[in-house]
């Protein structure tokens, strides 16, 4: 078998197994990952602020609800009130109305009594 060369190393290298990246590129990159990381952050920030506004808002509309209907029971029972003010002013009349019909009738019941037959 034929014997095959020594690989060894003849000579040695001086620079690094990749290639050097110039430190403009470097610093593009790395401004460019902070971008990145702070468009991130604020992104977050803005989808919490948005879920923050829509939960202050639905907070808000539930207490309008509420107190609409509190304004809306409010109504009917001044309404129910007012009802029941024109039933008692009725009922009021009409016996303010009866007894001054008695009391006609017993002016002429006290004009005969008096009156020589």
């Amino acid at each position: 078998m034929p014997r095959r060369p020594d690989r060894t190393r003849t000579t040695t290298r001086s620079t690094p197994s990749r290639p050097t990246v110039p430190a403009r590129t470097t610093a593009r990159t790395d401004r460019l990952r902070a971008l990145r990381r702070q468009l991130a952050r604020l992104t977050a920030a803005r989808e919490a602020e948005r879920e923050r506004h829509t939960r202050q808002l639905q907070a808000l509309r539930r207490a309008a609800d509420r107190q609409l209907a509190s304004m809306m029971s409010e109504i009917a029972a001044l309404r129910h009130h007012e009802a029941r003010l024109e039933v008692l002013t009725r009922l009021l009349a009409e016996r303010d109305a009866a007894l001054s019909a008695q009391a006609e009738r017993i002016a002429r019941l006290e004009t005969l009594l008096q009156t020589p037959t």
